[in-house]
């Protein structure tokens, strides 16, 4: 993926973040965790990291 699709993931809310999550099949986050730690679990389980 490119840049500017990862930056985007920062503008996101936490609630987007999880959809976006589960819509590309990663599991195990929730609306507990910190945003920091979805968007790090987001892009080690994309790849982006």
């Amino acid at each position: 993926m490119s840049a500017p699709e990862i930056l985007d993931l920062e503008k996101m809310t936490k609630a987007q973040l999880l959809v976006f999550a589960g819509e590309h099949g990663i599991s195990g986050l929730n609306d507990r965790m910190l945003k920091a730690d979805i968007i790090a679990a987001i892009k080690e389980a994309m790849g982006w990291m």
